[in-house]
């Protein structure tokens, strides 16, 4: 039983010998966490310390299996502490050092280089913006929490109203503000989008975005890597495609040509002494 602090000793009281354990502190419930400020800090502290474990490890296996740590992160991981940012306010400068071990050491790892903020702020957009699905937890922590309040709002006063049946949950309204609520975060993802085309003055960069929401562009991105169904890519094979979808620069590859021209993947895509115009060709035949 959580109570205030004033309430302490009366409570202590009058549950003597219940078996109840009476607290001004705080206790877990639910998965989340109630009680003082102070509580609900250490508790997701504590949380946040063991997720930056997780991303250390995940980073060691990303390193050698890039697919691998991406979809863990992206299927399973970031899910645990979406759930707290949504149940506990004020707590998104806590995330700091989570995103620290996303940018720092999770994201170099399955690229193979460090990253600038133009690149991390476009990793967070989701695949069929052009981004990669992975939020900065610090920036959407507030929001998370804000669209959780206003979606459970009429389940919150039927229980505020001691209510023993759902007879007044609106069912309508709530499916309406989880729209709204997507919506909100829709227009606050075109706009990230749109400032960093507009900031930035990589012409190549803005095409490859571009060209990344299309769609189809980044299925191979959000599918599990099933090697039955040949979905699974190895280190080499996925650095590259990520560097093709960002128009970035593939390593270990001739400067010139055999036909004397500067080489580059463009030049490769439409090269005669190549093979790829009728590798193209034939995958189109046999569609």
């Amino acid at each position: 039983l959580i109570v205030k602090e004033e309430c302490l000793q009366v409570a202590k009281q009058m549950f003597k010998g219940c078996g109840i354990q009476v607290t001004s502190k705080g206790e877990r419930h639910l998965g989340a966490v109630l009680g003082t400020e102070e509580f609900r800090k250490g508790y997701v502290e504590d949380k946040v310390a063991k997720w930056v474990r997780d991303i250390e490890q995940l980073s060691e296996i990303g390193r050698d299996d890039p697919q691998a740590a991406y979809t863990a992160l992206t299927k399973a991981l970031c899910h645990r502490w979406t759930f707290i940012q949504r149940t506990i306010p004020g707590i998104s400068e806590l995330f700091a050092p989570l995103e620290k071990a996303l940018r720092q050491q999770f994201l170099p790892a399955i690229i193979g280089r460090q990253i600038s903020d133009t690149e991390r702020d476009l990793f967070t957009l989701p695949v069929r913006l052009g981004g990669l699905g992975i939020p900065n937890p610090v920036e959407v922590s507030e929001f998370e929490f804000q669209a959780s309040v206003r979606i459970t709002d009429n389940l919150k006063k039927l229980i505020i109203n001691q209510k023993s049946t759902l007879d007044g949950y609106q069912t309508e309204g709530v499916v309406e503000v989880t729209r709204d609520c997507m919506k909100d975060k829709e227009v606050r993802m075109l706009r990230k989008i749109s400032g960093i085309v507009s900031d930035s003055s990589d012409a190549r960069l803005k095409r490859s975005i571009t060209l990344a929401q299309e769609k189809g562009a980044g299925a191979w991105l959000t599918v599990l890597p099933i090697g039955s169904l040949g979905w699974v890519l190895n280190k080499e094979e996925f650095q590259d495609a990520l560097r093709l979808r960002y128009g970035w620069q593939i390593p270990n590859i001739p400067a010139f040509c055999i036909c004397g021209k500067k080489n580059s993947v463009d030049h490769t895509l439409i090269c005669k002494n190549g093979g790829y115009l009728i590798f193209r060709h034939n995958k189109v035949r046999d569609t």
